[in-house]
């Protein structure tokens, strides 16, 4: 199936046309302002170079959903769960200090990388079977990720208020998939208390791209149903130790229209040919 990422991010596909069509003078100056705020910030850099920031990315989602609480009320949620067992989940989550969780976090993002990509990275069998302080030197790369991680678990705190009673009772949804995405392949990090919340580990100073923009606005109106009752678009840059927030008030004039008119066009461009043939014949 199509994947909303890889769409958004080619200039000929018919999705990266629709939201280019539809980007306005608005988009565009919450974009400039957005990234010249972020230029501003001191940034939290890595201890040595980072091999894979996709892996670090994904493991430092997990980690803010541990230190929300959110990994503790349902780890079934999650996509590693897709493919870890019971035995070993329990044991990552069991992880009372900071570098343990780190380590833990890794092993379950390249565990998501199974489900992503087909193939479990490397990093977890090394993590489960050596000592992190004793690794071979073609290794040291993952030694710098603990740290660096570590640094920016730290960090969270100083970001959001993390207390997991007041968290407990607020609607929460981990890699949600959405009515759109029959059509387009597409699940979001996170909705949290209505906030559809992205987080990032990026080095760069300006990093609010357009396709990071439409890919949160194309979660919305992927939302047709209205399930998960999105009130607001955050994101959420760990380095830079910022957060956006935008009420959905202020992004849309008629969301509930904009909706319609998304989802009729991904049925006219992204439904599939043998749905649309058995659908003729009533099957």
């Amino acid at each position: 199936m199509t994947n909303l990422t890889r769409e958004l991010n080619d200039p000929h596909s018919p999705l990266y046309k629709w939201f280019e069509s539809k980007q306005s003078d608005c988009g565009e100056r919450l974009i400039q302002s957005h990234n010249e705020k972020m230029n501003r910030n001191q940034i939290i850099r890595p201890p040595g170079q980072i091999k894979d920031f996709p892996l670090l990315g994904t493991s430092f989602v997990y980690a803010f959903r541990w230190q929300m609480g959110l990994l503790a009320l349902d780890f079934n949620q999650t996509v590693a769960s897709y493919h870890l067992n019971s035995t070993i989940a329990k044991q990552l989550l069991n992880a009372k200090t900071i570098e343990e969780k780190a380590i833990a976090c890794l092993i379950l993002a390249a565990y998501e990388k199974k489900y992503r990509s087909g193939s479990v990275h490397e990093i977890a069998s090394v993590l489960m079977n050596q000592d992190p302080n004793r690794l071979k030197p073609r290794l040291n790369y993952i030694s710098v990720m603990i740290e660096d991680l570590v640094n920016l678990i730290h960090s969270i705190p100083q970001v959001w208020k993390v207390t997991n009673d007041s968290n407990s009772h607020l609607q929460y949804f981990l890699n949600p998939e959405f009515a759109g995405s029959y059509y387009v392949s597409a699940d979001a990090q996170q909705i949290f208390g209505g906030s559809l919340i992205k987080c990032f580990t990026t080095l760069k100073k300006y990093p609010l791209t357009r396709q990071h923009f439409w890919q949160q606005i194309a979660y919305v109106l992927m939302d047709w149903d209205n399930e998960y009752q999105i009130n607001q678009v955050c994101w959420y840059y760990s380095r830079q130790k910022a957060l956006f927030i935008y009420p959905i008030k202020s992004l849309f004039k008629d969301l509930k229209g904009l909706k319609a008119e998304f989802r009729d066009f991904l049925i006219d461009n992204y439904e599939e040919k043998e749905d649309i043939y058995f659908s003729r014949w009533g099957y």
